[in-house]
């Protein structure tokens, strides 16, 4: 069962938070759903390593919340990390060669943790920057071929309209 409750997040943190994440696109992609019918097929197996990583994960998301809730950023980057790494005991191949030097070279940088989009192996990936590591993580990152992609945070989420 999935329960939603809307955050109700401080401008000057949400203000904060936009600016300390680079959202980066490796301009690379994969059929991500071979990773996640392994994922599954561990879960369902009762594979340990799986299933305790499947628990951090959600402690994970628990912990992100709070962090949010009040206003303790800097923290923010340490659960992406932690995240991350527990991510890659979920299933071979959540990851790849490329991935890992990009996450790295950003760590390298400045970023304190990052989390990629979807199942694994490309698209995108944002990186929780500090302060002003994010100009050394962009001009870190600008070597690999992508590009770092403008994004912002709405309250009301996608609006459309035809003018």
């Amino acid at each position: 069962k999935v329960i939603i409750n809307p955050l109700r997040i401080k401008d000057r943190i949400m203000n904060e938070l936009s600016n300390n994440i680079v959202l980066y696109y490796t301009q690379t992609s994969r059929n991500s759903s071979d990773i996640i019918v392994q994922q599954q097929k561990n879960v369902n197996a009762g594979n340990p390593k799986s299933i305790d990583a499947m628990h951090h994960l959600k402690e994970q998301a628990v912990m992100m919340k709070e962090a949010l809730l009040k206003g303790q950023l800097d923290l923010i980057g340490e659960i992406l990390n932690m995240g991350w790494l527990h991510k890659k005991q979920m299933a071979e191949g959540i990851t790849t060669q490329l991935f890992e030097e990009l996450y790295n070279t950003a760590l390298q940088a400045g970023a304190t943790g990052g989390k990629i989009s979807g199942a694994g192996g490309g698209g995108y990936i944002f990186f929780y920057c500090p302060g002003n590591t994010r100009y050394n993580v962009i001009k870190a990152l600008n070597k690999y071929g992508g590009y770092v992609q403008k994004y912002e945070f709405t309250k009301m989420g996608l609006e459309t309209w035809i003018s």
